[in-house]
């Protein structure tokens, strides 16, 4: 029995981690996780400061940690596989805790008339900025309400919302702490320009130009084998239970859903208009966005009965005699009728491309055994579910040169072009700084040497990009070796992915007078609302180690 309960665990995650089993199917929320949720609930589901963390007080955070996200994304916090793994959602519900315990250390108070104003403002209008009070029925009605909150939980997020912006006036008052005198230096700094120019020295430039011979190739061949190993590989073989073949059992399902078009209707809202977009790129009407809605509800109850189906069929396989072999999948198959795949061998940081399993699916496989072939829980992919089993392991091993000759000459042939442009790249920048010390020009040293140098568009430390350059150079490091220099003066050479360059910078441009008289003021009030949040972050991150918020179920790492 415990060997049974440990299997199960050991593979669980392959059935959880599928983007399949999607929200309409189970509303995943805390009051399933940590019990019904009710707002009386007294029971310690964790701990917080070493103190108890009672259920009510998570789901309250966990509640508006979605409330936050809806109201800075304009969507609520996505159900896709890729928003579980990330879980952020979980992330700001810890640190929305530590956040309303300090608001009662710190005797933060918020009056019903400030939580009120709140969301006036939160529901005025874009464009004569008067509340509506029908905007926010209808928030209530197509938000709230579908997902089991009430006009007391918004409530209590706007008083919430109200005082952790007077926590961060606290918090991070030491970042307001910024002197005009101080914010005009940052100013004059980050809206200095640059006039430049660049001699770019690029791997392509010099490709026609490298010959290879053979004891070079085979050289580089040896010298680079890491990269040019086969890792380990594995091939599996398995049984597939497709969606399709069951729409009549999720047809019957649906029909038996007597409120069937009133869930459709509450994804749909939940969701929001935009959430569905056509070929256009355009949302989709109310009406076709539902039918896709349908769609994907009829796929994914058709895939939880192939997932019934092939659970039944995996218990049968793995009570055969001699359940560890292998090829009992194919012997059950046949007695059901069923086909026996074969996978192409793959390694562990990837999966097949013949079946479309879950991200993790490689790292199951190199699990198992040949003592213990099987995963025991079948898995569920996109579109069927699958019982699978190890068929062959293959060892690492180096190809030989002439079976790979076509790829190694390619790299070999970029390696050498790539030193070629590096050493002519250092032969100019020394030259240069020896002509530039005998008096001579950049633009006279540059034809003298039979390079060509690019005057780039005038460049400050906010500029994200120029004109003069392509996606192959990196204006970022060019910024921080122009920065770094004296007028009239030449760097030396830089290495890049693409080769490198040499910068020569001609003249450094102030900020116009007019512009720093113009925007300082509000550059002063940015730098001080951003020092004060950086501040707050700081304060916030430290509170969060102290707090040790723990729920069950938490890794002790955590």
């Amino acid at each position: 029995m415990f060997q049974d309960i440990r299997r199960h665990q050991k593979w669980l995650w392959v059935v959880i981690s599928s983007a399949v089993i999607i929200s309409f199917v189970v509303y995943f929320n805390p009051n399933q996780q940590y019990g019904s949720g009710d707002s009386g609930g007294s029971s310690a589901i964790g701990t917080i400061y070493g103190e108890p963390l009672q259920r009510a007080d998570y789901i309250a955070a966990y509640q508006e940690s979605e409330l936050r996200y809806l109201f800075s994304y304009g969507e609520w916090p996505g159900r896709d596989e890729m928003s579980r793994q990330m879980r952020p959602i979980e992330r700001e519900a810890r640190n929305r805790l530590v956040l309303v315990r300090k608001l009662s250390d710190y005797n933060i108070q918020v009056p019903d008339s400030s939580a009120a104003a709140w969301i006036q403002e939160a529901f005025a209008g874009k464009d004569n900025k008067v509340f509506r009070k029908e905007d926010l029925d209808l928030f209530v009605q197509n938000n709230l309400t579908p997902r089991g909150l009430k006009v007391e939980d918004f409530f209590r997020f706007a008083r919430h919302e109200v005082g952790i912006q007077h926590l961060i006036n606290v918090a991070g008052a030491a970042g307001r702490l910024v002197t005009p005198q101080e914010a005009e230096v940052s100013y004059r700094l980050e809206n200095e320009k640059l006039e430049t120019q660049v001699a770019i020295f690029s791997t392509s430039n010099h490709l026609v130009k490298v010959k290879i011979d053979a004891a070079g190739l085979a050289g580089y061949y040896t010298n680079q084998a890491a990269n040019y190993r086969v890792p380990e590989r594995a091939q599996v073989s398995y049984v597939s239970f497709g969606a399709s073949n069951y729409f009549a059992q999720a047809d019957q399902r649906i029909a038996q859903e007597t409120n069937f078009s009133e869930r459709i209707d509450q994804i749909y809202q939940q969701r929001g208009t935009n959430y569905y977009s056509g070929t256009n790129g355009l949302p989709l009407a109310a009406d076709a966005a539902k039918a896709k809605i349908k769609t994907e509800v009829r796929s994914s109850f058709a895939l939880m009965e192939a997932r019934r189906v092939a659970t039944d069929f995996a218990t049968l396989l793995l009570d055969m005699p001699e359940k560890k072999a292998v090829s009992n999948l194919e012997k059950l198959a046949t007695q059901k009728g069923l086909l026996t795949l074969n996978s192409e061998a793959f390694s562990q940081e990837t999966s097949p491309r013949s079946l479309k399993v879950p991200p993790r699916f490689g790292n199951a496989v190199f699990q198992l055994t040949t003592e213990e072939p099987f995963i025991e829980e079948p898995v569920v992919g996109e579109d069927a579910v699958y019982v699978v089993g190890l068929k062959a392991r293959f060892p690492s091993e180096l190809p030989p040169l002439e079976g790979i000759k076509a790829r190694v000459t390619e790299d070999y042939r970029k390696s050498l072009a790539q030193t070629a442009a590096r050493a002519a790249g250092t032969t100019f920048a020394a030259a240069v700084t020896n002509g530039l010390a005998q008096g001579k020009s950049f633009q006279d040293l540059c034809t003298q040497l039979g390079v060509t140098a690019f005057k780039l568009s005038p460049f400050s430390q906010t500029t994200q990009s120029v004109p003069e350059l392509d996606y192959r150079q990196d204006l970022s490091s060019i910024k921080n070796v122009a920065f770094s220099m004296g007028t009239n003066e030449a760097s030396g050479f830089n290495s890049s992915r693409d080769g490198g360059f040499v910068v020569y910078l001609t003249k450094r441009l102030p900020a116009a007078e007019p512009l720093v008289k113009a925007e300082l003021p509000a550059y002063l009030t940015n730098l001080r609302k951003s020092r004060q949040q950086e501040a707050f972050y700081d304060w916030l991150q430290k509170e969060t180690a102290l707090a040790k918020v723990q729920l069950a179920g938490d890794s002790k790492e955590q």
